[in-house]
């Protein structure tokens, strides 16, 4: 199932409840699934990036690049640029781990990465 900006946008709201103690982890998957249709294990996989991104931490799973973006923008609106610094940093930081499985490299992300630096 293609995740839609719509979902994106639903599972942030929620994600950032988990990021701040209002939700569970559990809860919050469970949350977004219900909310916005985004199945329970991409759910959990968003919450997992976000909470990564706040603490500019690597993550392995992947979104699509306009998830990847809107996330990267939204931190920076919500939370500030200390924080969007963080998130960029964890998103560099995916994109060189994906780099190591052979599996080619995330150029579109980079390129995202790059012009929001």
């Amino acid at each position: 199932m293609k995740i839609t900006n719509e979902m994106s946008k639903g599972a942030y709201e929620i994600a950032k409840k988990v990021y701040l103690g209002r939700l569970t982890r559990s809860e919050g998957k469970i949350e977004i699934n219900r909310a916005t249709g985004m199945n329970e294990g991409s759910a959990q996989a968003f919450i997992t990036i976000f909470l990564a991104m706040m603490n500019g931490e690597e993550y392995k799973r992947a979104f699509n690049n306009d998830t990847n973006k809107f996330l990267l923008e939204t931190i920076r609106k919500d939370f500030g640029e200390d924080f969007y610094k963080s998130a960029l940093n964890a998103v560099q930081k995916h994109i060189n781990y994906y780099s190591t499985l052979g599996k080619g490299n995330l150029s579109g992300l980079q390129k995202i990465v790059n012009q929001m630096r």
